[in-house]
């Protein structure tokens, strides 16, 4: 059965943040777009596969729950949590960024 994957507000605006980085740092919105649309689709994985990765063991991902999981897209962590067939997409965090 699939899961229902809903992305939370500060999570779209992390995104948000990374796309206008791209896009105006380096001048390259069709980076950026790739961008956009690569972590939409590897959030879009969610819908069947959430639960094939396992639970974090990191302090800074733990905080979001304690089945929270991720999953990586570019040097990127993107942080969720599963209940039931529900998948909540809480943050999408450079992966430099997060405590071990």
């Amino acid at each position: 059965m699939p899961y229902c994957v809903k992305v939370k507000k500060r999570a779209n605006r992390d995104i948000v943040k990374v796309y206008d980085y791209i896009e105006q740092m380096y001048f390259a919105p069709i980076a950026a777009e790739k961008f956009l649309r690569g972590i939409y689709n590897r959030i879009a994985i969610l819908e069947t596969l959430a639960e094939v990765f396992a639970v974090s063991t990191y302090e800074d991902v733990l905080r979001y729950g304690r089945n929270a999981r991720t999953i990586i897209y570019k040097g990127f962590t993107v942080i969720y949590t599963v209940r039931g067939h529900q998948v909540t997409v809480h943050r999408i965090i450079h992966g430099s960024l997060i405590k071990k």
